[in-house]
């Protein structure tokens, strides 16, 4: 069962906005809920993964309600809002995982629990005090030999 999201609004919105804070930040979206709007070639996916960040040239907004992005599709821009209680989850490039389950489309959330039980840095947010007071720096349960160089 799905509730609204309404009670996890303030945990997502503090979540992703410490997110962004770093250089992008994945956002996992249902976009059968209500007030998404993203491009018709993606609105039949059961879930769409849509890469966020304060560095991109399009414009990004958060609000109480939702995050409102300008992103690139092809050659051109379109404006995608995303209340908050379509937004599922958020992956950041510190290997961090959130999961709101609330947001998420019954199977895939049957799926990313079964993956949160195999990868220990998957959270699930439940407070906005958590949230705000969490300072994590997971490492992976299975370290690799590759590493980002800018």
């Amino acid at each position: 069962m799905m509730t609204t999201g309404k009670e996890n609004r303030p945990d997502q919105k503090v979540t992703i906005e410490r997110l962004l804070e770093d250089e992008q930040v994945l956002v996992h979206v249902n976009p059968n809920a209500d007030g998404v709007t993203i491009p018709n070639h993606l609105r039949d996916s059961r879930t769409v993964t849509l890469r966020l960040s304060r560095y991109f040239k399009g414009e990004l907004f958060t609000d109480d309600e939702k995050v409102t992005a300008e992103l690139l599709f092809g050659s051109s821009y379109f404006t995608c809002i995303l209340p908050w209680s379509s937004i599922w989850g958020a992956s950041s490039m510190r290997e961090e995982e959130y999961l709101w389950p609330e947001a998420a489309p019954e199977d895939i959330l049957e799926l990313a629990l079964s993956q949160q039980n195999r990868q220990p840095t998957t959270k699930s947010v439940p407070s906005a005090e958590q949230a705000q007071g969490r300072k994590t720096n997971p490492a992976r349960a299975t370290g690799s030999h590759l590493r980002r160089v800018k």
